[in-house]
């Protein structure tokens, strides 16, 4: 008819083996795969910094010219400047006369608006070079201008 106790008691006990030992088996692959993923995180996290680090590194020894510097410095809005005014003095065209009476005056007009010239090329030379060497020295570096 039924099965006795000791048979039903027999059977639960090779059941519960069965699963302690299936279970055992799990908790082992577990933590063999956890031990693989900690061991690729750790691989990962490491190739990264070296790769940062490099990036860094690179980034310190790479020598740029000067004009690159400056370039890179300037903001573009006020590199785009030129380009703006060029375009709206295209637009605008006054109208010049030029109106000679004397020719001995037009030759002493002539003289200095040479000099006149080279003046302002001469300073606008200098400040350019004034305002590179501003833009090229590194930012720790302090220097007091007033001074001089």
């Amino acid at each position: 008819m039924g099965a006795s106790s000791a048979e039903i008691d027999r059977q639960i006990k090779e059941t519960r083996q069965q699963l302690d030992a299936n279970l055992s088996v799990l908790e082992q692959r577990a933590a063999a795969r956890a031990r693989l993923a900690r061991v690729a995180v750790a691989a990962g996290a490491g190739l990264a910094a070296v790769v940062g680090a490099g990036l860094v590194i690179y980034a310190m020894r790479r020598r740029r010219s000067p004009a690159a510097r400056i370039h890179d410095a300037i903001p573009g809005r006020v590199r785009r400047l030129p380009s703006a005014v060029a375009r709206k003095l295209k637009r605008s065209h006054p109208a010049a006369k030029v109106v000679v009476a004397d020719p001995d005056e037009a030759s002493a007009s002539r003289a200095w608006e040479s000099i006149a010239q080279k003046v302002v090329a001469t300073m606008a030379v200098s400040a350019a070079g004034q305002l590179a060497s501003r833009l090229v020295e590194p930012p720790d570096a302090k220097r007091d201008y007033t001074s001089r």
